[in-house]
């Protein structure tokens, strides 16, 4: 898009960031990898942070713009309705067949058993950190537990539609970009992360904004002020370079041509 400028310049030096930063880490924290959790998920997520003059309608539920290329990585907890055996075997023939989304997903629960036993900030908390990343499959009603303490440890859960083919809406899942609406003037969106190649987070970036700012609940671009594309290293080292500028234009003040009024003179 002609709005978005250096894109793929922006990307690349973020990568290099990502890359540079992982060899620094990998030298010096040795010991702390010692006890770290151990993880699936080694990819860092790239974001597409959006300030706004004007921000969109609040609305309790958030968008959902489906991109070319995968913008998670890692393990999957997949949230179906009742009964769970029922998807758990759709889950397992996938992964018998070399599905490598289904490979990933590492536990099947429906919203019954979610909400008998997930009880408590605690519980929350712990299966919150179980999992990178959480799949809400076909629920009416959206589960409490994804909510409040849920979201200090977790971006908000993709949901997907039951309708249509089961593995079409797996795979569009995490193919998803998940914009929260809180009334807020800026959000962060991931929209993919460094196993992507260059030219395809390059081109889940621009699919991505530009379903935004044509989307009627989306923020047109009159009313974008910036948008960033960043990543997230080790040690919260943040990097976020500008691919897109608000212009403001201003009238300028016209001269007046009219010699200044004299002030009167006080007699004393």
């Amino acid at each position: 898009m002609s709005f978005l400028v250096n894109t793929e310049e922006a990307v690349k030096a973020l990568l290099s960031f990502v890359a540079a930063d992982e060899v620094t880490t990998t030298a010096t924290d040795d010991v702390n990898e010692l006890f770290a959790p151990v993880r699936e998920n080694k990819c860092v997520s790239v974001d597409v942070q959006l300030a706004f003059l004007v921000a969109p309608v609040a609305h309790r539920v958030p968008l959902y713009f489906t991109v070319p290329h995968e913008t998670v990585s890692g393990t999957l907890c997949l949230i179906t309705p009742a009964p769970q055996r029922l998807y758990k075997d759709k889950v397992f023939a996938l992964s018998e067949d070399g599905d490598a989304v289904a490979k990933r997903v590492r536990r099947v629960i429906d919203g019954q058993k979610l909400s008998a036993k997930v009880v408590g900030p605690v519980a929350v908390r712990a299966f919150a950190r179980s999992y990178d990343h959480f799949i809400v499959y076909g629920l009416h009603n959206y589960p409490h537990q994804l909510t409040g303490e849920f979201l200090e440890h977790r971006r908000i859960p993709v949901w997907v539609s039951k309708k249509g083919n089961f593995m079409r809406r797996l795979h569009q899942a995490v193919r998803t970009v998940v914009v929260p609406r809180r009334g807020d003037n800026a959000v962060t969106c991931r929209v993919g992360h460094t196993g992507l190649s260059l030219q395809e987070i390059v081109e889940n970036i621009v699919a991505f904004v530009e379903k935004f700012v044509n989307s009627p609940d989306g923020a047109p671009l009159r009313n974008i002020l910036h948008i960033r594309v960043c990543c997230t290293g080790s040690h919260s080292k943040q990097v976020g370079l500008p691919i897109y500028g608000h212009t403001f234009e201003f009238a300028s003040a016209a001269k007046s041509t009219e010699a200044p009024a004299k002030r009167p003179k006080v007699e004393v």
